[in-house]
């Protein structure tokens, strides 16, 4: 998946902490971000002996804004950005809904982060994991859906174009598809906004 990966560079910056538990798993979507984004930082939460830091991830004068649905978080908008005192580095804990929630309350930089959520999922495509609610989403596609705000949507095209290539050949590889159904099929062509 390495060829078809974009390798887009974003003017706001992504630090991405996943949970050591997560990391390992094929559902896992965040190591397809760092495969995606060029200047996304991924660092590895819960191994020993200390937590991960994200605050010397932040670039100086920058203001952290936590990817989080939880209690007190605010509705992404453009407003809401244009209202940050100074531009936004977007930071991501990422794990099961427990561990992302102990992330954001033990983690100094993300318990005194300004916390955004986002509307129902707006990808029709298919899901690594098991989605019992129906509107939940990947952390790959909430990052997107952010950046589409941020920044707009020719950033996010290429970014969905090669979620949608290594989710449908990871869903081939498990049985979960047909060849026929797999997104570009197995020798597609070259991703959107790829260079050659």
């Amino acid at each position: 998946m390495c060829a078809y990966a974009p390798r887009v560079k974003t003017r706001t910056p992504l630090v991405l902490i996943v949970h050591v538990h997560d990391l390992g798993r094929t559902s896992n979507t965040v190591r397809l971000l760092a495969l995606a984004i060029r200047n996304a930082k991924l660092l590895c939460h819960g191994a020993f002996p200390a937590p991960a830091d994200p605050a010397p991830h932040v670039p100086a004068g920058a203001t952290p804004v936590v990817l989080f649905p939880g209690c007190g978080a605010k509705p992404l908008t453009s407003e809401l950005i244009a209202d940050l005192p100074s531009p936004p580095v977007l930071v991501v804990p990422d794990g099961n809904w427990k561990q992302a929630s102990r992330m954001v309350k033990r983690l100094p930089l993300l318990a005194g982060a300004v916390k955004v959520s986002l509307p129902d999922r707006a990808f029709e495509g298919p899901a690594l994991r098991r989605n019992r609610a129906g509107h939940q989403m990947s952390t790959y596609e909430a990052v997107v859906q952010t950046l589409a705000v941020l920044e707009g949507e020719e950033v996010a095209a290429p970014l969905l174009d090669f979620y949608r290539r290594a989710t449908d050949r990871m869903l081939f590889s498990r049985g979960k598809i047909r060849l026929g159904d797999v997104y570009g099929g197995l020798d597609g062509p070259r991703p959107v906004g790829s260079r050659e």
